[in-house]
């Protein structure tokens, strides 16, 4: 009988070298597990603070209204809010910017800029519209709703790598952020593993900055993160075993309120502040955002947020700005 102090293993000689590499890896696992849980208890809970602090003032789950598109936005893929309760709108394809009116539910308007292409997101500065192509090509609009309006197009060291999809005009510094889906980084070099970039374009020069302005760290979701047999434990630990998807935070859309990004998969809307602090990190119901794409704020702090149709017609979503 074996005393509980004392473990006797048996190791046949043409074992050994299987036993010893199982036992390196087990101490890669152990290490990796101290690791992880150092890490998380200081960043979950600087997250977890700033979840608690933050007063999010909208009812996510429960739109207040729910504007039906038609057929021609299915692939809804971007939306700013123009003027007179109207949402500019971009789809997939085609380079047409339509107007949507709050008043009526329909398409009012419709403007072609350009080509056929991989349209993303659009931004509304005035009479100028900016659009993005996934690619990182910005289309500038002048004039846009006029029938001599001009389009011109600049092109930015970001790639289909990188694949843009988010874009917000930021009116207190005259300048686009653009958020990255995959790839952060433009040079090869600088990897930055384990983060997502937005970079800012600067009207005056139309030229992209090439360090990125943000950095959404994928540790930010430690505490939100639930797996199936994992929850609050690294997901970098939990990838390693195949327990946890690698699809984090894939940023699809953004706007400024301070900063609201959204990410499809898995559908997500943070909240960071000007000096690129997470305050707020909200899990999107697959039931009301089936594909969210877009997000744009009225005057008056109203959310706008829309979704491709996949097989049904694309839709905007309104949530009333409750402060209080």
């Amino acid at each position: 009988m074996f005393q509980s102090s004392h473990l006797f293993l048996y190791i046949c000689p043409s074992n050994q070298k299987n036993m010893t590499r199982l036992l390196s890896h087990i101490s890669i696992i152990i290490l990796t597990v101290s690791s992880a849980l150092n890490s998380c208890s200081t960043t979950g809970h600087d997250t977890a603070t700033a979840q608690r602090s933050h007063r999010f003032a909208y009812d996510i789950n429960s739109p207040d209204r729910d504007y039906e598109l038609q057929d021609i936005l299915r692939e809804i893929s971007g939306i700013s809010w123009y003027s007179h309760h109207k949402i500019a709108c971009v789809q997939d394809e085609k380079g047409i910017i339509f107007l949507f009116d709050e008043g009526t539910g329909e398409i009012s308007d419709a403007y072609a800029f350009g080509k056929h292409g991989d349209y993303e997101d659009i931004a509304i500065d005035k009479d100028t519209a900016w659009v993005l192509e996934s690619n990182g090509t910005i289309y500038k609009v002048t004039n846009f709703t006029a029938d001599n309006r001009k389009t011109f197009i600049y092109k930015t060291p970001l790639s289909t790598r990188n694949d843009a999809e988010g874009l917000a005009y930021d009116a207190k510094k005259n300048n686009l952020l653009i958020a990255c889906k995959n790839q952060p980084s433009i040079n090869e070099k600088q990897k930055l593993a384990g983060y997502k970039a937005i970079y800012r374009f600067t009207t005056s020069d139309n030229k992209l900055k090439e360090k990125p302005e943000y950095l959404i760290d994928s540790k930010w979701f430690n505490d939100f993160e639930e797996t199936k047999y994992f929850k609050k434990v690294s997901l970098d630990l939990a990838k390693k075993l195949q327990l946890a998807e690698n699809t984090v935070f894939n940023p699809s859309g953004l706007a400024i309120h301070p900063l609201y990004i959204i990410s499809t998969t898995p559908g997500r809307l943070i909240v960071m502040n000007r000096n690129g602090k997470i305050k707020y990190i909200q899990a999107l119901d697959k039931r009301i955002f089936r594909q969210p794409e877009g997000i744009c704020f009225s005057p008056e702090g109203d959310l706008y947020i829309s979704n491709e149709g996949n097989n049904g017609r694309g839709n905007i979503l309104k949530f009333k700005y409750r402060p209080k």
